[in-house]
């Protein structure tokens, strides 16, 4: 638009100049026509003069379009237009009668016509000039042609020079007006032009799509996300939704219904799944906006919490079931022991009693991996632990399990110690039938303590090497698959690290660190 600063020429006014350019041309030809008719019609002796004005308005014109090329300034080359003009005006008065001149009302001419450019110096020094070149076409003419100016000359000069100053100001105030008004229009074209252009940039950066739909369902305007996930492009706009969405018949119903509120309905688009918001947009003509969501993530994050909820359920019951289980195992453990003092026949006895133990031990998995776990942090022999743990995995001390300990105390919580350790030496048992082939180390390392438990038996499958430690994964027919789960359920809580060391040539062994020096908080 306009630029308001006379330094600087846009392009509008450039073209501005150029429709003034031509205005005036057709207006001069248009004179030097009427001139050649007096000519030659009422007996008007102006050849001289109208070939003069001819060549003085060649070279004022070129002056101009040069001007127009060489200078950045509207205002410039608005007063260079219309000086040429006043001089080419002072030519005609001059040369047709000085004071008698039918001639002298194009000086207001101009003087209107600068009025219309919105420029109020330009207007005010366009008034002053014509006055000068009216007052010198007069005088002129009066001293060149001894024709005496009379007191009533001088007051009709002087009435004349009033009303040009008199237009001048008049358009001058004009000028003011239609300055403030185009200044106005400019800043609402420009703040909408600014409003329009935040509208294209929020819509295009939206994740979700947006379409406006008019009465018939047709599409008007969309959005870059709506494109992205109905598939549409710019040349479909006209169509209707219908040929991108297979809408519900109650969506169709809310439109046809010309219903207010928002209608929001789920929809599957391909293998998206689409959130439908629509909402009536108010104004002339009906139209709606038709908000697009892709809900897939979220739908499939809803489905998997739901299915671990599901989990977590079946796990509690679970636990509670294999907690009722337990207590009749050792009952009927318990009466198999009185059976057998009364019977010399210990097959079916040491039979019952090694399915029973099986039952206990995968209840006990199972209770281990499903208890939540709390670090209760104490002073503990390590030694003792250790020890403890050996008894009880191997009572009868058949598979002579090999021990190396340093003699210290460390804050840990001996439960969740025994855990780990009672979980890793019982498989180290299923995997190392062979005596002597299991070997238990326990060491300090700056302030690091580290627990090693290595066995001598087939190893580690190496495609299960990569998820041991999840839950139901076991390369054990007799194994739940929870005794490494609970292992690591038990040093990720404490904060210890486990890892399994593949360089050995045979077998297993099972590496876990632990800070020796910083209290764990449960």
């Amino acid at each position: 638009m306009a630029d308001h600063n006379p330094l600087v020429m846009d392009q509008f006014n450039l073209q501005r100049l150029k429709i003034l350019l031509l205005f005036r041309a057709l207006a001069s030809l248009s004179l030097f026509a009427i001139l050649f008719w007096m000519n030659n019609v009422v007996n008007f002796s102006s050849t001289i003069l109208l070939t003069q004005v001819s060549v003085f308005w060649l070279a004022f014109t070129a002056i101009q379009v040069l001007g127009m090329r060489l200078v950045n300034s509207y205002s410039i080359n608005l007063l260079v237009q219309f000086t040429s003009d006043l001089i080419l005006i002072c030519f005609l008065i001059y040369g047709s009668g000085g004071l008698e001149s039918p001639f002298i009302f194009l000086l207001g001419l101009v003087i209107v016509v600068a009025g219309s450019q919105s420029r109020v110096l330009v207007v005010l020094t366009v008034a002053v000039l014509a006055s000068i070149a009216y007052l010198t076409a007069i005088y002129t003419y009066a001293n060149v042609h001894d024709f005496e100016i009379i007191k009533e000359n001088v007051l009709r000069i002087l009435l004349q020079t009033s009303v040009f100053f008199l237009a001048g100001g008049m358009m001058a105030h004009i000028a003011s007006k239609h300055a403030a008004l185009q200044k106005e229009s400019e800043q609402a074209i420009t703040k909408h032009k600014n409003l329009k252009e935040l509208y294209a940039q929020v819509l295009s950066t939206m994740e979700e799509g947006i379409i406006i739909l008019n009465q018939s369902m047709q599409i008007q305007d969309f959005n870059a996300a709506a494109a992205n996930i109905i598939g549409i492009s710019n040349h479909q706009k006209g169509f209707s939704i219908k040929s991108f969405i297979q809408l519900s018949p109650s969506f169709i119903q809310h439109l046809q219904m010309y219903a207010e509120g928002t209608y929001q309905t789920e929809h599957q688009h391909q293998n998206l799944t689409l959130l439908l918001r629509l909402n009536r947009i108010m104004g002339e003509e009906t139209s709606w906006l038709l908000t697009i969501i892709d809900i897939t993530e979220n739908r499939k994050l809803a489905q998997q919490l739901a299915e671990r909820d599901k989990l977590a359920s079946i796990g509690q019951m679970a636990a509670m079931l294999a907690h009722e289980i337990r207590n009749p195992m050792q009952t009927v453990a318990q009466a198999v022991e009185l059976m057998g003092l009364k019977s010399e026949d210990k097959k079916l006895e040491n039979i019952i009693t090694h399915e029973i133990s099986r039952l206990n031990r995968l209840v006990s998995d199972m209770l281990d991996y499903a208890n939540p776990l709390h670090p209760h942090l104490l002073q503990s022999h390590i030694q003792t632990l250790i020890h403890q743990s050996v008894e009880q995995q191997d009572l009868s001390n058949k598979h002579k399990i090999i021990v190396t300990c340093e003699d210290v105390n460390i804050e840990v919580d001996p439960d969740h110690f025994r855990l780990v350790l009672d979980n890793l030496l019982r498989n180290a048992i299923f995997s190392s039938p062979e005596p002597a082939s299991i070997k238990i180390s326990f060491n300090l390392i700056n302030d690091v303590w580290q627990l090693i438990v290595r066995d001598h038996g087939k190893g580690i499958a190496p495609q299960l090497r990569n998820n041991m430690f999840e839950p139901f994964r076991t390369g054990s027919k007799q194994g739940t698959g929870l005794g490494l789960a609970t292992v690591w359920q038990v040093c990720h809580i404490n904060h210890w690290d486990i890892s399994i060391d593949n360089d050995i040539d045979d077998g297993a062994c099972f590496i876990v660190r632990g800070n020796a020096n910083i209290a764990m908080r449960g």
